[in-house]
């Protein structure tokens, strides 16, 4: 962990200083673990796989070709496959403080609070919009918990890598 972090940390845990202070350093010590993602390489995994185009030319290829921008024949352009890549890596990043219970508790509340503003869908649109980020913290799955997939009931993954692993 960075000096500042740590400097950051040991500020949100200071119970002397008032709670505006302490949340501030929360919410910057989030921040800093977001910019602290580095850039996805370009052999990367998940950046190979989304430029690999996946239309097998099928009977509905030319639909899929539609609804996709073209996007399945041609996959995603490197730039924006990196930027998609970087922006999963963000959320997990947020997602992993949020159920490290290891971690102060304004820090995880300030990172529920950067899912809400920053990775979550548009307003309106996800169930956990109408979530405060107290409520968000309150609802964390445990990690002996599970969610509902499409094919059933599965473990959650720790460390998670999407909100159906936190909520």
């Amino acid at each position: 962990m960075s000096d500042k972090k740590e400097t950051l940390r040991a500020v949100v845990e200071d119970e002397k200083l008032n709670i505006s202070e302490r949340s501030a350093a929360a919410a910057l010590f989030v921040e800093l673990t977001v910019d602290g993602v580095p850039d996805p390489a370009d052999d990367h995994p998940e950046v190979v796989t989304l430029i690999t185009p996946w239309d097998d030319g099928g009977p509905l290829s030319d639909v899929i070709a539609t609804v996709t921008k073209g996007l399945s024949r041609t996959g995603y352009p490197l730039a924006e496959a990196r930027a998609h890549v970087l922006q999963r890596h963000k959320l997990r990043a947020v997602l992993a403080l949020i159920v490290d219970t290891a971690v102060p508790r304004l820090i995880r509340l300030a990172a529920c609070q950067t899912a809400l503003d920053s990775y979550l869908p548009a307003k309106g649109r996800h169930r956990l919009n109408a979530y405060t980020a107290e409520r968000l913290l309150a609802a964390v799955i445990p990690a002996d918990g599970y969610k509902w997939t499409s094919t059933g009931k599965k473990p959650v993954e720790r460390p998670p890598q999407v909100i159906a692993d936190v909520w």
